[in-house]
């Protein structure tokens, strides 16, 4: 009986400490990923100006950045193609902004830290890819009216365009601490 004992007992140390080396092993490889990105999409659904009703998307790519479950800083942003009907939006003075662009982006931005992230770091990296801050009042107060600007909380979101003036070949590359290089297309 005694030896059916130190069986059973050393087979639950083997156990437990199974057990402690797999927890450790998978806390150690979780701390190496806390610091996430991923990318996808945003689309914009329909909308409304003055007597004018459409039934248009406007998909915008989405890059997302993560310290552990949390979303850490987000980049919503995507070139409006000429003939959408989402230019309703713009007051004559940011669509005189937009065309005088060889290139123009309009950008929703979120940050859950400022201290850690901040809007300014992303400020500079887009001025050293050429890319210009434009403010975009009367555009942004349709956007944070739209039905879906609750649902996916754009209220949070400073809300830009950014405009390139000459052509070149310089990209966006977003490079925050922590974080592995994006390049935004």
């Amino acid at each position: 009986m005694n030896g059916k004992r130190y069986t059973n007992f050393f087979f639950k140390v083997i156990v437990c400490l199974g057990l402690c080396i797999f927890f450790v092993s998978c806390s150690t490889s979780t701390n190496l990923s806390k610091n996430m990105q991923s990318k996808g999409q945003f689309v914009l659904k329909n909308g409304v100006f003055a007597d004018r009703t459409w039934t248009e998307h406007w998909t915008f790519d989405r890059y997302s950045w993560y310290q552990e479950m949390s979303l850490f800083y987000d980049l919503i942003i995507a070139q409006i193609p000429p003939q959408s009907s989402f230019n309703f939006w713009f007051s004559e003075a940011e669509l005189k902004d937009i065309n005088s662009c060889v290139d123009f982006r309009v950008a929703m931005i979120y940050t859950l830290d400022s201290k850690k992230i901040s809007h300014t770091q992303f400020y500079e990296q887009m001025e050293f890819a050429n890319y210009q801050r434009v403010d975009l009042s009367n555009f942004k107060k349709h956007l944070q009216l739209h039905p879906d600007s609750t649902e996916h909380s754009l209220q949070l979101y400073q809300i830009y365009g950014f405009c390139k003036k000459t052509k070149d070949r310089r990209q966006i590359v977003v490079n925050f601490p922590g974080f592995v290089e994006t390049l935004i297309k």
